[in-house]
């Protein structure tokens, strides 16, 4: 066809060229040439169209294919495979109206080798030997604003005791992030005292091993911090080079109600006054995966008993000071934790003071943990060794008293949204027999 397009042009050319001058007949010459190296072109063209024809697969070689209809004419390569059409973006059901949202949960069977009531927290019933619950139900919900602000919140359904729920507002912040150097959070936050609480939020997916550590549990289930507060929140990278220093400030209102975890069925309400927390850490470039920091938290509370089932006040015992009875509260943390390479491990010591106000009477509480995990394929082993010594003369952690020993178990991912893990845990307790645990888990994500 291009052959034929040319002599049309041609032929003009060849009439006029006829009584043309010898200019005028180079240039015909020139025209000549050229149709030569058009033809040539156009039959090396038809031979690679004949070869890339050759490499094709037959139609009716390839799963599902289309037969090619017998009256279609036969065309090139070029003119009969169509443009890729654009692949279509995977709808993310996570996302509604530019609300983005994750949900996670858990359901636990936990087993003691004794019937005194112990750790009656997460739906646990205590006084049983053995019960299934269904601990956490979280929901975690962010929205962009702008470039730099958005909002979060996180919303946990707590299981009670006889399988009654309560909504737990844990998280509810406004952000707004400056730069790397200043990031602010509004609302009720999470306090970033040592590293577990800030790495670790609600959702027993997001972790190892089936509970916390009991100094990092949160004060709803009868850990010992100040686990929630309401108020700012300041972070960001300090400029420090391969150092890689980061700051923590934190100014606002906490209300820690905790239960005894020897399930007498009592309650403290600290009735806490404005805390102050500020802490540093460091992730050096030149070891990266590991962090190194610390925390200095200080606040006043009270030590009020109330009865869980009618939220009575109940009497002091004699010679202790009274329920209006203000202490000052510091926590001093310091931790470090290498997680890289398949590798968890995580250290952190605590020492929480407590002050009488006007007084030179004080309680100091040491507690740490460790905790060692490693990555094999779908299966990651663990062990935990935890502490926590209180004197039984602090009638704030009178429930507490010692507690130390060992966990250690394994963590299956059975895909990317379900995880299952088994966990035995032995406890020696000050003046109580040592109780030991078995519990099975599968936490989901979705």
């Amino acid at each position: 066809m291009h052959c034929a397009q040319l002599a049309l042009l041609l032929v003009p050319a060849f009439s006029w060229a006829q009584n043309a001058s010898c200019s005028e007949q180079e240039t015909i010459a020139q025209l000549v040439q050229q149709m030569k190296q058009l033809q040539q072109q156009d039959r090396d063209l038809q031979e690679r169209v004949k070869i890339l024809e050759a490499k094709q697969p037959q139609a009716s070689t390839l799963p599902d294919a289309v037969p090619a209809s017998p009256t279609a004419p036969q065309q090139c390569a070029e003119e009969t495979a169509p443009p890729p059409a654009p692949e279509a973006p995977a709808h993310d059901w996570h996302e509604v109206r530019g609300i983005q949202w994750r949900g996670f949960g858990e359901v636990d069977y936990q087993v003691l080798n004794q019937r005194q009531p112990e750790t009656g927290t997460g739906g646990f019933v205590p006084g049983s030997a053995g019960n299934f619950y269904t601990g956490d139900f979280g929901l975690f919900l962010t929205s962009r604003l702008t470039n730099k602000a958005s909002v979060l919140s996180e919303i946990v359904f707590e299981e009670g005791d006889a399988q009654s729920y309560k909504v737990d507002l844990r998280r509810m912040l406004l952000k707004y992030d400056y730069n790397d150097h200043l990031k602010m959070s509004f609302g009720r936050y999470q306090t970033n005292i040592g590293y577990y609480n800030w790495a670790f939020r609600s959702a027993a997916w997001l972790q190892t091993t089936a509970d916390r550590p009991l100094v990092m549990e949160y004060a709803s289930n009868g850990g010992l911090l100040p686990t929630q507060a309401i108020g700012v929140s300041v972070t960001g990278a300090i400029p420090s080079g391969k150092l890689g220093l980061n700051y923590v400030a934190e100014y606002g209102s906490s209300d820690t109600i905790r239960p005894d975890i020897s399930g007498d069925g009592l309650l403290t309400d600290e009735n806490n006054g404005n805390q102050t927390n500020v802490g540093l850490f460091a992730r050096p470039d030149e070891l990266r995966g590991l962090q190194i920091g610390g925390s200095y938290y200080h606040d006043q509370i009270s030590n009020n008993v109330l009865n869980a089932l009618s939220g009575a006040q109940v009497a002091p015992p004699p010679g202790t000071p009274g329920a209006s009875a203000r202490y000052g509260q510091t926590i001093v943390n310091a931790y470090a934790v290498y997680v890289a390479h398949g590798i968890e491990f995580l250290n952190e010591g605590f020492l929480i003071r407590h002050a009488l106000v006007g007084s030179s009477l004080r309680f100091d509480t040491p507690a740490f943990y460790s905790q060692f995990s490693k990555q094999f394929g779908p299966v990651r082993p663990f062990f935990r060794y935890q502490y926590v010594n209180a004197s039984p003369n602090n009638g704030i952690y009178d429930d507490i008293g010692l507690r130390f020993g060992p966990s250690f178990g394994a963590r299956y991912d059975l895909n990317d949204y379900i995880a299952f893990k088994a966990q035995l845990d032995h406890t020696v307790r000050r003046g109580e027999p040592d109780l030991n645990g078995l519990q099975l888990q599968l936490a989901f994500t979705f």
